[in-house]
């Protein structure tokens, strides 16, 4: 009796540190603050990475630094072949993401 006592203590002692440290590994917010900006942010950063810096996009083996994120930003509006690879919605995100990740304006 007092062994299952002890195993649903570690159990339960687990699955709430576990859920912490699940939130501290990523950029996602837990809800404290910031709502749209945050997501702006989150979904810029993952079109980046999946559709225009993985291996078969059009910034495949690129650096992306601030002068990089730049140019990236102006070519949203300029290269229609990079811009047609996300949605609107997905260009904006993109513009917050590099603007912020990389200090820009």
């Amino acid at each position: 009796m007092q062994s299952f006592f002890f195993r649903t203590i570690f159990i339960l002692i687990t699955l709430v540190v576990s859920n912490d440290l699940a939130f501290a590994s990523g950029s996602y917010s837990t809800g404290g603050g910031g709502g749209d900006a945050n997501q702006a942010y989150n979904l810029g950063k993952s079109a980046v990475y999946k559709k225009l810096a993985c291996s078969s996009c059009p910034l495949a083996g690129q650096e992306i630094d601030a002068a990089k994120a730049t140019e990236v930003i102006q070519s949203l509006a300029n290269k229609p072949e990079l811009a047609e690879k996300l949605s609107e919605v997905e260009r904006e995100a993109v513009t917050v993401y590099l603007k912020r990740r990389y200090e820009l304006d």
